[in-house]
């Protein structure tokens, strides 16, 4: 039997499989996760803008998994209801936070398990940080790239450079 993927969809690799299949167990997770820290809050209509742009060029940021039938491989279909909101996200700190308490929000919202309906990535800015500062948590999945990857494609819709 040869495991193919149905029209439409696109095969998962082999180990894009073991890192999904890998979570199975409650102990394991395939999830990476990092912290930026800004010096001011990044403009979140430029941000959804780029991150947009990034889903269209980087076709795994809109699809989802879907299993395989018994033992095949799970493969790669778009998700016919993607929806920028449900993987961009805007929280503010209260008022008095610290760069800790930013910190803690990232340790728990990297804690938490994708919706795995959906495709398998989030971005939570975090507002309220002291002096006007703010950070952005990006999580993603081992199945859409490796934690190298991911900073690689950070690159796509950062500025390293304030503007103006």
């Amino acid at each position: 039997m040869t495991d193919v993927a149905p029209a439409g969809r696109e095969r998962m690799s082999d180990v894009e499989a073991l890192m999904w299949s890998l979570e199975a167990d409650p102990h394991l997770s395939s999830t990476f996760a990092n912290l930026t820290l800004f010096d001011r809050s990044p403009d979140h209509d430029r941000l959804r803008r780029r991150l947009w742009r990034a889903t269209r060029v980087v076709p795994r940021l809109r699809r989802r998994v879907v299993a395989g039938p018994g033992l095949l491989t799970p493969s790669w279909e778009d998700d016919p209801a993607f929806d920028l909101d449900q993987h961009v996200r805007r929280v503010t700190l209260p008022d008095g936070s610290t760069d800790a308490d930013a910190r803690a929000l990232a340790v728990e919202l990297a804690g938490r398990p994708f919706d795995r309906d959906r495709p398998l990535w989030e971005f939570t800015i975090i507002d309220g940080l002291p002096d006007g500062r703010a950070a952005m948590v990006q999580k993603m999945h081992h199945t859409i790239t490796d934690g190298e990857g991911g900073i690689r494609m950070s690159l796509e819709f950062i500025d390293l450079e304030r503007d103006a």
